[in-house]
């Protein structure tokens, strides 16, 4: 059975994309919003973080919340959501810690370390301090594709994993997604 792609990089990265998890405790999860289904009439859904400081639009009905981590006091915040077909979607938002790679290059190279996965796509660039970084992976089953924002003490993660039968599906919306990465109160 394939590992998730998501779940590798996870591991690699000693990182959670959605749920922080502690030895000692289950992460508390505060639920903002569900199934948030209003479009833009473009068939887009604008996914603003209720306590996180970003905004995406995201073409599937989304869910909105924060994770507390009570081992570390860790705060993350995320929007996304899963289709009937497969296919997630998901913007995070996460504390730079010392699990944190210093050096964004080097996610790529540990998840192609597995050759399982084929890297393609990888995309880096520092502008004003925020380091950008992108790329795509597949395997045997599934699909992903990536993009990191580094900023000062936050690190924003924007997925979309798909079954292979819809690798056209997400291509056709993984530019407008990845795009729509706003802050909040900037244009």
């Amino acid at each position: 059975m394939p590992i998730s792609i998501l779940r590798l990089l996870a591991s690699v990265l000693s990182l959670a994309l959605i749920v922080s998890t502690s030895a000692t405790a289950e992460p508390k999860l505060e639920m903002h919003r569900v199934g948030v289904n209003v479009d833009d009439g473009a068939g887009w859904y604008p996914a603003v973080s209720t306590k996180g400081s970003f905004s995406v639009l995201l073409p599937i009905p989304f869910n909105d919340f924060t994770t507390r981590d009570p081992g570390t006091g860790e705060v993350s915040h995320v929007v996304g959501g899963k289709s009937s077909e497969g296919i997630k979607f998901t913007a995070v938002e996460l504390p730079v810690t010392a699990r944190t790679p210093v050096d964004l290059a080097a996610i790529p190279k540990s998840v192609s370390s597995n050759p399982a996965n084929k890297v393609s796509d990888v995309s880096r660039n520092t502008k004003d301090d925020v380091d950008n970084l992108s790329f795509s992976v597949a395997n045997s089953a599934t699909a992903a594709h990536f993009r990191y924002i580094r900023m000062k003490g936050t690190l924003y993660i924007l997925t979309i994993d798909c079954p292979n039968a819809y690798r056209d599906v997400v291509a056709e919306k993984k530019e407008k997604f990845f795009g729509s990465f706003k802050l909040k109160g900037k244009s």
